[in-house]
């Protein structure tokens, strides 16, 4: 059972998404806390040192949501910066990392919160359905789903979602480099998460609606492989795997690494 949620959101300059993305998840995190008799839950929003107001935004919007945690990576460090520092924040049993563009929807937090509440299995990944991407994005994205597959023990369809329900304690500690949080899944998997216990969950994309997209496909084609290759050599090489303090503290069912 789920004591408590939390949900990471790395950000970089979207500051004309905070507003709504922090009354979405609110609202329905909220609602999800109702209905299971007060669980707890907080919202790390971690900002990747933005030059537009999102940190300051996020500051003053902590004043009215007392369960948003502003904090700042240490050092520009991209996406991977803002998953490692959400984690190493996170106070809850259970995180939930989403994009801050509100691509995905706050509203299917709960879909993935589902099967692991019920014990059916301890990590949910989300499959973007009807994606509103650009196809030459979707293309490479495809392909880097296959490569992750095939190269390492990955069991979903949409690694890249970055929208994903997972269990805190494999995460805790966990130093990740170069595009890392592409390979978190197959990273807690090394750590001690069972693949039989890891399941997809469908949910909705929305078009962006301001802003602009960090990823372009063609850099994305051309250090894609080459990252993929150092994180799976780091693997091998027992980086990420668990302190000896840490293997106690493994989910019901996880294997080991």
């Amino acid at each position: 059972m789920i004591r408590k949620v939390s949900v990471v959101t790395p950000i970089h300059n979207e500051a004309e998404n905070i507003p709504e993305l922090v009354e979405r998840i609110a609202a329905t995190m909220e609602a999800w806390r109702a209905e299971r008799d007060g669980r707890d839950w907080e919202h790390l929003a971690c900002d990747d040192h933005s030059s537009d107001p999102s940190l300051e935004l996020l500051q003053e919007l902590a004043a009215k949501y007392p369960r948003l945690r502003p904090v700042r990576n240490p050092v520009r460090s991209g996406q991977t910066g803002g998953f490692q520092t959400g984690f190493a924040h996170a106070s809850g049993d259970t995180i939930v990392t989403m994009d801050a563009d509100l691509q995905n929807f706050p509203e299917d937090i709960p879909k993935l919160l589902a099967p692991l509440d019920e014990g059916r299995l301890d990590l949910t990944n989300a499959i973007r359905m009807r994606r509103q991407h650009a196809l030459g994005l979707i293309a490479i994205s495809r392909l880097g789903n296959l490569l992750i597959r095939f190269l390492m023990t990955c069991p979903v369809k949409d690694a890249a979602s970055n929208f994903t329900a997972l269990p805190a304690q494999l995460a805790r500690g966990l130093k990740l480099l170069e595009n890392d949080h592409r390979y978190v899944i197959p990273i807690l998997v090394r750590r001690g998460l069972d693949p039989k216990r890891i399941g997809d969950v469908e949910t909705r994309h929305a078009p962006r609606k301001h802003g602009a997209s960090k990823y372009k496909a063609l850099r994305k084609a051309l250090t894609g492989v080459p990252e993929l290759l150092r994180c799976k050599k780091r693997l091998r090489a027992g980086f990420y795997d668990l302190k000896e303090a840490a293997a106690a503290a493994r989910p019901a069912g996880a294997a080991g690494a």
